[in-house]
């Protein structure tokens, strides 16, 4: 089969049987391609942002924890449950809290509950203030807040650890400590409400959010949202509490209630207990049409690839005699230019001339052909070992022609440089005379050459004929090529 018909052949082959698979297993194929590869990359990049975005979260609230405990420590805020509070504590106290609030993106109010749970002995936020004069401040109860958390859901024991509460129905994080006195006597616990919106702003900064998506809270089990829709959402807490109540999967889709879309929710647990979670939107989980063409046109140059493989995986018999005639030739050019003399190659000459067959032989070696196809490579080692010989006849022959003008040429130029160097010196007529004298006897010289030169050209012709008898003698008993197609065998079996 030609070289060019074979290309165009496996490729309408390729087209009809990729084309019948296609249409028998579309849906599967690609259902397939993207359960087991697609998805399961998508999801873990986004494991791996979660995880990111998880730590800088923890980092920031415990940032904030260490922050705000400091400032308990303060005398001034000790004080804070006595009946009589000097002026100095009460200006000193409302400084440091001034300060704290200023500071601190997001806190938006410090409040001291006495351990009760009822009685509010200091807040920083004007709602809960009932009077005020230059004494004293009236707080009211904080059970009478409607947006407080209950009590026992933010309190923290006089032998308890600072902790943190999330409030889903105001989207702040309420920050607990066990309160102690000056007189290091327990006396309720302490509360920092920080807006969840610091934390969005956190990780707008740090690159880790979008600013169009927002941040929520989940109460039970504690946990934190990224990227939610701005709308439903009650019904996105809800299923997110439901799910993670159900424990902690790497991916769940749900439906959002007003807005129609599918949501992906990608979760991880911290090993604070905290649940974090990103919603994302779940046609990013199924495979783009301009990927799926991408894929399809792979898959096909690929089964193109491979059955043109399959089919040129024998080699061409033209191309393989073509290979081992060009390093016949590279052999034979080496042996015959390289320190031989003229002998030598004339003998190497006459062998070759008379091994045509056996080099025939040797060439298609191996070689399984049909009749045609034998034709044609005898066709081609005969046209190209014609082609060998001759230029390697035409060498030899260029050498002795050059060899001979070269002669021819200096006797040349000596002839044409004396004549014209005695007219130049010639100044009358009487010299030209003599000079017509010496031209005759010039010509007769050339004769006696003439003579000469036939014969030994016939001395040659005998030394030639001996010459041949001594290289018939020589072929019968060295054969030179013999060591050439070893080599030229090694050269093969390397390749």
């Amino acid at each position: 089969m030609s070289a060019y018909l074979k290309p165009v052949l496996v490729l309408l082959i390729s087209i009809l049987v990729f084309a019948g698979i296609f249409f028998l297993a579309d849906k599967e194929l690609l259902n397939f391609v993207q359960i087991r590869f697609h998805n399961p990359s998508v999801l873990k990049s986004y494991v791996r942002e979660n995880s990111s975005d998880a730590g800088l979260v923890q980092r920031y609230i415990f940032e904030l924890q260490n922050k705000f405990a400091a400032a308990l420590n303060e005398p001034a805020v000790q004080s804070s449950f006595l009946y009589n509070q000097s002026q100095e504590d009460i200006y000193e106290r409302s400084r440091i809290f001034g300060i704290l609030l200023e500071s601190t993106a997001g806190l938006q109010s410090v409040q001291f509950v006495d351990s009760n749970g009822i009685r509010l002995h200091y807040s920083t936020s004007a709602r809960d203030i009932i009077s005020q004069n230059a004494n004293s401040t009236a707080y009211r109860n904080y059970s009478d807040d409607p947006l407080a958390l209950p009590y026992n859901r933010v309190s923290v024991s006089a032998n308890g650890s600072a902790k943190f509460s999330m409030d889903e129905q105001s989207d702040r994080i309420v920050f607990s400590f066990p309160f102690n006195d000056s007189m290091d006597v327990y006396r309720g616990t302490a509360l920092y409400n920080v807006s969840i919106r610091a934390l969005a702003e956190k990780l707008i900064a740090e690159g880790r959010l979008n600013v169009n998506e927002n941040v929520l809270v989940t109460g039970t089990p504690p946990g934190i949202i990224l990227g939610s829709p701005g709308t439903s959402k009650a019904d996105i807490l809800n299923k997110v509490s439901s799910i993670w109540n159900d424990g902690i999967q790497d991916r769940v889709t749900f439906d959002s209630g007003d807005s129609g879309m599918k949501f992906s929710l990608i979760s991880l647990k911290t090993e604070h207990g905290i649940f974090f979670g990103r919603l994302v939107n779940d046609g990013l989980f199924y495979i783009p049409n301009s990927m799926k063409n991408i894929l399809l046109f792979s898959m096909f140059l690929t089964f193109f690839l491979t059955l043109l493989f399959i089919i040129n995986f024998k080699p061409n018999p033209v191309t393989l005699v073509r290979n081992r005639i060009k390093r016949l030739r590279e052999s034979l050019f080496d042996q015959l230019y390289v320190n031989k003399s003229g002998q030598e190659r004339a003998k190497w000459i006459l062998e070759l001339e008379q091994r045509r067959e056996e080099i025939r032989c040797e060439l298609k070696r191996d070689l399984k052909l049909g009749q045609r196809a034998e034709n044609d490579i005898n066709g081609i080692i005969d046209q190209s070992w014609d082609e060998l010989l001759a230029v390697i006849k035409t060498g030899v022959e260029t050498q002795v022609i050059a060899a001979s003008s070269e002669s021819s040429v200096v006797q040349t130029e000596a002839k044409e440089a004396e004549p014209s160097e005695v007219l130049e010196e010639i100044a009358d007529a009487e010299e030209l005379e003599e000079i017509e004298e010496a031209e005759a006897l010039e010509e007769i010289a050339d004769m006696e050459e003439l003579e000469e030169i036939k014969e030994a050209e016939a001395l040659e012709k005998t030394a030639d004929a001996k010459e041949l008898e001594e290289i018939d003698a020589d072929l019968k008993i060295v054969s030179p090529l013999s060591s050439m197609f070893e080599s030229l065998d090694g050269d093969e079996k390397k390749k």
